[in-house]
């Protein structure tokens, strides 16, 4: 589990990560890319909120959390595939996954506290993503960009911690 769970935010950090650079380069915004993430950021704070939380009401909401936002975001990314509007189902996925998030250790052992504060960081990003604009369109995805590669440290470190024979 905790491997699926640091695969699943390494694959949707880089989707984030390759969205953005592509579109701060100069291209347009490459299909399924933005909407594949969110899915497989659940599926990441599953694992994680499963591996580090002791049983406790904190971890049942954690993980119910986690489902929402896996749910969800399945639905957006099938959505997105037949060409339907998949704005409510990836609002209700971040939204999930952004909570979820805060339930997590700050401190303790990896990959908790890398993960809150990415939930943490995440609504100033978007702010600051909402500002840029203004100055050019393209700077929106500098964020989201950054979130991106956020995710791609946090599954990494997710998976080194689980190969390396030292960590036990």
């Amino acid at each position: 589990m905790a491997r699926l769970g640091g695969v699943a935010a390494l694959v949707g950090g880089l989707a984030w990560a390759v969205k953005g650079t592509v579109i701060l380069g100069g291209g347009d915004q490459p299909p399924l890319l933005f909407e594949v993430a969110p899915m497989l950021f659940g599926v990441a704070l599953l694992s994680i909120a499963y591996s580090t939380l002791p049983p406790s009401r904190r971890r049942t909401a954690a993980l119910g959390l986690a489902a929402v936002s896996v749910i969800a975001g399945l639905v957006a990314l099938v959505s997105e595939l037949v060409g339907e509007v998949a704005g409510m189902a990836l609002a209700i996925s971040s939204i999930a996954l952004l909570i979820g998030l805060l339930l997590l250790p700050r401190r303790g052992h990896p990959p908790a506290p890398l993960a809150w504060w990415i939930g943490a960081v995440t609504v100033p990003a978007l702010l600051v993503g909402g500002i840029l604009p203004e100055l050019d369109e393209r700077l929106l995805e500098v964020p989201l960009t950054c979130l991106g590669v956020a995710w791609i440290v946090l599954g990494w470190t997710a998976l080194i911690d689980r190969v390396d024979p030292s960590s036990s």
